[in-house]
């Protein structure tokens, strides 16, 4: 699992570690039961509080993503595929939606925004 935090984008860093957590358990990895990095570990990899990463994994585990097990740490729950579908479904939409207000934004036409799509989607 590799999280991504943005200085600049105005989203709490908290919420950024929640969603990227939370899209990466819906797309199996981390798989249910493993153990997600401990709150110290992360913290420090991230460069931000204990307590930022604690917020995040305590929305999770309110969310039922995730279940802190004492003693173990933080502990991937099972995820239904319909639920997570949806959710990535959605994520992907949000995604989609912020791409085309750029390109308009940018005066791109819609073979252009397809050609660069196609690029991206050939380098992965």
């Amino acid at each position: 699992m590799h999280i991504v935090l943005s200085t600049t984008s105005g989203v709490p860093m908290y919420e950024q570690i929640k969603n990227q957590v939370r899209s990466s358990v819906h797309a199996g990895d981390p798989p249910a039961g493993a153990l997600l990095p401990s709150l110290r570990g992360l913290a420090a990899e991230l460069r931000v509080s204990v307590i930022t990463v604690t917020r995040a994994y305590n929305d999770l585990v309110a969310e039922g993503i995730v279940v802190n097990e004492h003693g173990r740490g933080f502990v991937v729950q099972a995820v239904d595929t319909a639920v997570a579908s949806a959710a990535l479904a959605d994520r992907v939409d949000r995604a989609v939606a912020e791409v085309v207000a750029a390109a308009r934004v940018a005066r791109m036409d819609l073979t252009q925004i397809t050609e660069k799509v196609e690029e991206e989607w050939n380098e992965r």
